[in-house]
């Protein structure tokens, strides 16, 4: 008789373990850079990914092989969409807060993203 396959989802602590160094890199600056907003903001690890709030949670950070998936408290119709780099997440099922999803892949995406980044930061009481 077949055994029933065992698939387990790697936590975000064991996918940043296995993340190249440029991800690593990126994610470390990304974390810094949030947190460097203000003294307000408090992260906190769940199995699937990192966030932070302030009074609810304003960020949420997932780690993958190819990209860092930033999901953050910003209306996606106050954003010019840029495809392969920001969408709107309303209705669409996933881990975390957030209606904006921001796709870090290089350095220059997290530069462009900390003006985002700052704007949900600003805007979330």
């Amino acid at each position: 008789m077949p055994t029933a396959s065992t698939y387990t989802q790697k936590t975000h602590v064991e996918k940043l373990a296995l993340a190249s160094s440029h991800f690593k890199t990126l994610y470390t600056a990304l974390c810094d850079y949030i947190e460097s907003l203000g003294d307000d903001l408090v992260a906190n690890q769940l199995k699937l990914y990192l966030a932070y709030k302030k009074v609810q949670n304003i960020f949420c950070i997932e780690i993958y092989n190819k990209q860092i998936l930033l999901r953050m408290k910003l209306d996606p119709d106050t954003v010019e969409l840029e495809e392969g780099f920001t969408r709107d997440t309303r209705g669409i099922g996933h881990y975390g807060t957030g209606e904006l999803e921001v796709s870090i892949k290089t350095a220059e995406n997290f530069q462009k993203a900390k003006k985002l980044i700052e704007r949900a930061y600003q805007e979330t009481l």
